[in-house]
């Protein structure tokens, strides 16, 4: 929580900057012959720039104070429901953190008023007289995709005048592929950490740990015993393998942690546990060396050839040599043969522990009953039970990640609502002569939402690349000692991102339908002058 909290709000504010430059930046070029008039009869800059500050200012406090005590409020309330699907807690206290307010006041401030200060200088460097005129069109220009003659002759009129409108006004262009391209990269990014920490259990036990009951023996295990529990449970068994197994220290530079340490020379042992790296089988070493899991030696700081030191459970240590990595998501492993445990502690090879697979249909807690009546077995564990509580735990997060993707599809709602409706408002005469000259009401709203539709595509082109790296930065940040995460993004959460981003399009496109249809033509076509 700690280390997503440090960063994630990072993008949002930059989300919610563009929107507040956006809205100012347009406001203050919408108001310029009010400016104008303003100069004109005297009043300072001072006097101008202060009626814009205060509007910009007034709103950035608002928004900041509500803002404060609603996340004080909801987010807390959140990741509480998620702690309390583990732990049984009581009390609850909000804490309202000055500094944090401050801080948000501050950004608030800075990303309204800054931007409402440079466009107001901006135009305040200009004459009364110019202020008061409307602003010079810009000059008409050739696309770059107007010289590439066998594409463009064949396009559609419209669609000539569509790329026309998008290419000749970057900044609108520009500003637009920005927001939706944030946007599209934190729905990414929010799914992506749904991927990656709902599937844990998913990825530990259905790639990795394949048996599905571990069975441990009072003393080391014979054939006989073996025999035992292959004829009792031979219509459920579909994979075994004997190993010895315990959890004990093992150490490097001066760091110390538990690890399960799993020793055998069945030949079935890749039947139980998927040993595996970057999707390429790894096997146990026969050069008398150990495997060791990702998470572990990232955390004792060592790689294939370095060395490490590895313990019994009667503490005796010795020297090991890292032969190869491999993945593993939940606690730490370190993997050898019974031939490299005999070289490497100078003891006796003695498994007690049979690891077996099911069938689908099989239950394993019947089996696990049939188990503990046997002779000479002291423990069954149960690997469905380990999964469940895995489960549960990651299932917490769960609240939290939907609140981010809530938080994300409201901002992007947000940034393409409020670009569209100043796309509207700046190419008001503009819509008002096509209206003049005879398009209808469906002519109309195509030749202007087109043009959203085709930015709205490029930002998700740009988005979906961003996201993918957003998100593996946002999954090295959140570290856990015994959890490693598996840095995933699965295809359908790519399709709902791209669907989510088009229906936002497509709700804005069809609400601002009215203010189009609102424009009124005598009026907007009038002269200032």
């Amino acid at each position: 929580m700690s280390n997503v909290a440090r960063f994630l709000p990072i993008f949002f504010f930059l989300i919610a900057a563009l929107v507040c430059s956006t809205t100012m930046t347009r406001m203050i070029d919408d108001e310029r012959t009010q400016i104008g008039i303003m100069s004109a009869l005297g009043y300072s800059k001072g006097a101008v720039l202060a009626k814009y500050v205060i509007y910009s200012g007034g709103a950035a406090i608002i928004g900041s104070v509500a803002g404060y005590f609603l996340g004080t409020f909801l987010f807390p309330l959140v990741i509480l429901k998620a702690y309390t699907m583990l732990y049984n807690i009581e009390g609850f206290i909000y804490i309202f953190s000055p500094a944090y307010f401050l801080v948000s006041l501050a950004i608030s401030l800075v990303c309204s008023v800054g931007t409402t200060v440079v466009s107001c200088r901006g135009a305040l460097k200009c004459p009364p007289a110019d202020l008061i005129r409307p602003k010079t069109p810009a000059a008409g220009k050739r696309i770059w995709l107007e010289r590439i003659t066998p594409i463009w002759s064949r396009l559609k009129f419209m669609h000539k005048v569509t790329l026309r409108n998008i290419f000749r006004f970057k900044k609108r262009m520009i500003m637009m592929l920005m927001g939706v391209a944030g946007c599209t990269a934190l729905l990414l990014t929010g799914f992506g950490i749904n991927d990656s920490v709902a599937n844990l259990g998913n990825f530990q036990f259905d790639d990795i740990l394949t048996y599905d009951i571990s069975v441990t023996f009072s003393d080391e295990i014979t054939e006989d015993e073996i025999s035992n529990v292959s004829d009792e449970l031979s219509d459920v068994i579909e994979a075994q393998a004997i190993s010895m197994s315990y959890s004990t220290d093992v150490s490097a530079n001066d760091v110390y942690k538990t690890a399960y340490y799993i020793v055998s020379d069945d030949d079935s042992f890749s039947d139980v546990i998927s040993l595996h790296l970057d999707e390429e089988e790894v096997s146990l070493p026969t050069d008398g060396g150990v495997l060791v899991s990702e998470k572990l030696a990232s955390m004792l700081d060592v790689d294939v050839g370095d060395s490490i030191t590895v313990y019994t459970t009667d503490g005796e240590m010795a020297e090991a040599t890292v032969s190869g990595l491999v993945e593993n998501y939940v606690q730490h492993y370190i993997y050898m043969t019974g031939e490299a445990y005999e070289d490497i502690f100078g003891e006796e090879y003695e498994p007690e522990t049979l690891m077996l697979r099911l069938t689908d249909d099989a239950d394993h807690y019947s089996v696990s009953a049939t188990l503990l009546n046997m002779d000479g077995i002291s423990a069954v564990t149960v690997v469905n039970d380990t999964r469940q509580m895995i489960d549960n735990m990651m299932q917490s997060l769960n609240y939290v990640v939907a609140l981010i993707l809530i938080c994300a599809a409201a901002l992007a709602f947000i940034v393409m609502f409020n670009l569209g409706n100043i796309n509207i408002s700046e190419r008001a005469r503009e819509i008002a002569t096509i209206k003049v000259i005879g398009f209808h009401k469906s002519e109309t709203n195509d030749y202007v939402f087109r043009e959203n539709i085709v930015l709205t595509l490029m930002g998700i082109v740009i988005g979906l690349p961003l996201g993918v790296l957003l998100h593996a930065f946002v999954m090295s940040q959140i570290k856990v000692d015994m959890v490693s995460f598996k840095v995933v993004i699965s295809p359908i959460s790519f399709v709902f991102t791209v669907l989510l981003v088009i229906l936002f399009a497509i709700v804005t496109d069809l609400i601002l339908r009215k203010k189009i249809s609102a424009i009124d033509m005598a009026e907007s076509l009038k002269s200032v002058e």
